[in-house]
């Protein structure tokens, strides 16, 4: 057998398996014209729109930034008035309890001459009745004045 039909009986049975034995023609490298490097006015359209558009979008993202900037430190601001308004109602809380302590209301009674009551000034109520006093502040004054 010729060498040429060895190499196509070779080339039958790897077509077989799925191979292609033939030799792979090279591909030419267009080379570049200068008419290719150039830029046409479109393209300059295009890549002027885009930058725009870019440009446009990333100013978008400072402004919502600083948009946001401004909101949180207007939060800032209202929380730290709210926390200050609440230790003044937390003050006035425990003024209000210490104001109404029994103890600071008998030293500010004494102090305005009023005197704790004698035995003989005691005023007690029967209270071996059944049924209930209707007028109890009635009941009380002609206790005591009799």
């Amino acid at each position: 057998m010729l060498a040429a039909e060895k190499w196509y009986a070779y080339q039958k049975d790897y077509q077989k398996y799925g191979l292609d034995m033939r030799p792979v023609e090279k591909k030419k490298i267009r080379e570049r014209v200068e008419k290719d490097a150039a830029i046409s006015v479109k393209d300059k359209f295009r890549l002027l729109v885009l930058m725009v558009a870019l440009g446009a979008l990333f100013a978008g993202f400072v402004a919502a930034t600083a948009y946001g900037a401004k909101i949180q430190y207007n939060i800032n601001t209202i929380q730290a008035k709210s926390d200050e308004v609440q230790g003044e109602i937390e003050n006035l809380n425990v003024k209000i309890k210490s104001a109404t302590n029994i103890q600071t209301i008998e030293e500010m009674a004494l102090a305005m001459g009023m005197v704790y009551p004698k035995l003989t000034e005691y005023v007690y109520i029967d209270g071996g009745t059944e049924e209930p006093v209707q007028d109890f502040a009635l009941a009380l004054m002609e206790q005591a004045y009799n």
